[in-house]
């Protein structure tokens, strides 16, 4: 069976299956992300979980760069390899690479010796903010090098070598699952064997894409570099959204950890959490066809095929809300079932992460038609655009719901925010997509006159 690659025609099925690889790696990576709160909640304890969910997010909005180099990258190169310029698209990669890991290195030695006051601005009780600097000092240490790999497993995607992405991420959850029970379970070296665990794996899954763009034979690889910094601004520019998104998920969790401190104390930090862990495994499906479109949609957007634009617009939106829709009611029937794995030792916390699935499922009716619209936006180079709906699904709307929902519905408003800013975005697109076709049309018929 032939590879598809990013020139073919593109139905429901060929979306799907080029979307799986990159699917599977979100799956992985949201598994093992899952699996360190197994072990964190049930062989450490309660303190120690609540301690990692509230110290991660706001550390991990630097995986936001990652995100932002890939997906920015990927829409300039697709472009590139659409009009028949392959040694261009390489040296554009090498310029963007060598920038971005200079940045990721200077972020990190930013941020580094400021883990324990961010525990104490995100909320962290005296108890906790040991923990949480044990935790988060370690993996600020290494996440350069987790920026620059999911960068270049986005990469991969434009490549047409998505199932190497997968690779990578396999590797990485294998050898985090392996390393966390042994250093967790086996060797109780609590929170700081978690963050072993978590790092190590991150070093271990850099070589595969590293080894893959170092190889001169492969069409998309390190090459001599390209210096316009025009080309570094356009990247950042089309990425924005993305690292807009991620960055939002950061600062949405530090609101939504602090309202839960204040209305629930560290068992709504918990509860919630779980609900978080879910959303990451139901999220990879919807992610995963959004982000590999991107190189889709760039790569017809630069040889002009405007109809197969078209097609991959109405197309996507059907696929991903339908995939929502079945999300949903998964999410809904299986909450008891998903708060026991990891809270069946507190019969109270179970219940109230049960209650938190439930509500929080409804985000899944609208979360894939906001993702793929803002990733089909920056395939097409419309950076603001993708921008302003990124900003309103991740972090204006969140923000605005989880602080006038719970002053009105009490605990129920906590549950209902995320659904509650989904549900206002996908109003913005609608109402955007309306106007967009407004002015073409009266951009034509103003043609038309002349």
């Amino acid at each position: 069976m032939r590879a598809i690659q990013i020139s073919d025609h593109f139905d429901y099925s060929t979306m799907l299956l080029f979307s799986l690889p990159t699917i599977g790696t979100l799956i992985v990576n949201s598994t093992y992300v899952v699996a360190d709160g197994f072990f964190i909640s049930n062989y450490i304890g309660a303190e120690a979980f609540a301690a990692e969910n509230l110290i991660y997010p706001p550390i991990g909005f630097m995986i936001g760069m990652g995100f932002m180099f890939g997906t920015g990258a990927s829409a300039v190169i697709s472009r590139e390899l659409g009009s028949g310029k392959p040694e261009r698209a390489c040296g554009i990669l090498t310029m963007l690479f060598l920038a971005f890991a200079l940045l990721a290195l200077l972020l990190a030695a930013l941020v580094y010796p400021e883990v324990p006051a961010i525990a104490a601005w995100v909320g962290a009780p005296e108890n906790l903010i040991p923990l949480c600097t044990v935790y988060g000092e370690i993996l600020v240490t290494f996440m350069p090098i987790l920026i620059l790999t999911v960068a270049l497993q986005l990469l991969l995607i434009t490549a047409e070598h998505p199932v190497l992405g997968f690779a990578t991420t396999a590797v990485q959850a294998a050898v985090n699952i392996l390393l966390t029970w042994a250093f967790v379970a086996e060797l109780g070296w609590g929170l700081k064997g978690a963050a072993l665990g978590t790092v190590i794996s991150w070093v271990c899954s850099s070589v595969i894409p590293l080894t893959y763009f170092c190889n001169p034979k492969n069409t998309l690889h390190f090459a001599r570099p390209l210096h316009q910094l025009r080309i570094l601004g356009e990247t950042v520019y089309n990425g924005a959204s993305e690292m807009v998104n991620a960055t939002s998920v950061a600062i949405v969790s530090v609101v939504f950890n602090l309202q839960l401190m204040r209305y629930l104390g560290e068992a709504g930090v918990a509860a919630y959490a779980v609900g978080d862990y879910v959303l990451g495994l139901f999220l990879a499906m919807l992610d995963g066809i959004c982000i590999s479109m991107v190189s889709v949609v760039g790569y017809h957007f630069g040889a002009g095929n405007h109809g197969e634009l078209r097609s991959l617009r109405r197309k996507g939106l059907l696929l991903v809300g339908g995939i929502g829709i079945l999300m949903a009611g998964a999410s809904a029937g299986l909450a008891q079932i998903i708060a026991g794995i990891f809270l069946g030792y507190d019969e109270s916390l179970k219940e109230l992460a049960t209650e938190a699935l439930r509500f929080l499922s409804l985000s899944y009716l609208f979360l894939g038609i906001t993702l793929f619209s803002s990733s089909y936006f920056t395939g097409l180079g419309q950076g603001t655009l993708s921008l302003v709906i990124s900003l309103c699904e991740s972090l204006i709307g969140p923000l605005v719901m989880i602080h006038i929902l719970p002053s009105l519905l009490g605990r129920k408003g906590l549950w209902l925010a995320e659904p509650a800013a989904q549900f206002l975005t996908v109003a913005v697109v609608v109402t955007g997509c309306f106007l967009l076709w407004k002015r073409k049309s009266n951009f034509a018929k103003e043609n038309e006159r002349q």
